[in-house]
């Protein structure tokens, strides 16, 4: 591509491309079409820009929010079971077992899992940060809702470590998730009676 516009749109397919589930072409696809709508892109952007100046993760459990104490709606909702936290990998899994209507507790969003491939800082940070809040907030049961793989697993073995010396109860939902799988790609009559059959982690 040699002029600048081009040039432009390449460096915006650079961007599509790290977007989870969008490859060169698509994203190349994506990029033509912004180009091409001029008013839609430019929306797109005014919407970009304020959700990157409002929308921040939550001090409790690092889900989205723009409320202004910086507390999401979830976090925030006296009538869940504030006894009870469901640790997951990302938001999405929030998403997913809200649509279900299985669960009424709090959340807490590692940001994924332990992998010596892509660092640990970050995790172990949250890790940290969840043990300080169990402590703080009196939790009595603690349920982990992480893929079955071999990451995950030493995920779920660190957790129980850093929480041994306090009385928690640790659960796990892994009924009918099969090893190696993703979260989110789990029919919700799996997850729901994954919830309810959970077992002690």
């Amino acid at each position: 591509m040699a002029n600048v516009r081009l040039k432009l749109l390449d460096e915006l397919v650079s961007y599509l491309k790290n977007i989870p589930g969008i490859g060169e072409k698509n994203a190349l696809k994506y990029a033509f079409w912004l180009a091409e709508h001029k008013d839609k892109a430019r929306a797109i952007s005014t919407l970009l820009n304020e959700i990157s100046t409002s929308v921040k993760p939550c001090k409790l459990c690092y889900n989205l929010t723009i409320n202004e104490d910086g507390i999401c709606d979830i976090c925030a909702d006296s009538s869940r079971n504030r006894g009870l936290v469901c640790v997951v990998e990302s938001i999405e899994n929030i998403l997913e077992i809200e649509l279900a209507n299985v669960y009424n507790g709090l959340y807490f969003i590692l940001g994924g899992v332990i992998s010596p491939i892509y660092g640990i800082d970050s995790i172990i940070k949250r890790i940290d940060h969840l043990a300080q809040r169990i402590i703080e907030e009196h939790i009595e049961e603690v349920i982990l809702l992480i893929s079955p793989t071999t990451e995950g697993e030493l995920t779920i073995q660190y957790i129980k470590e850093k929480l041994k010396q306090s009385s928690i109860k640790i659960t796990k939902v892994a009924i009918g998730v099969p090893a190696g799988a993703d979260i989110n790609y789990i029919n919700r009559k799996t997850l729901i009676e994954a919830f309810k059959m959970r077992t002690v982690a």
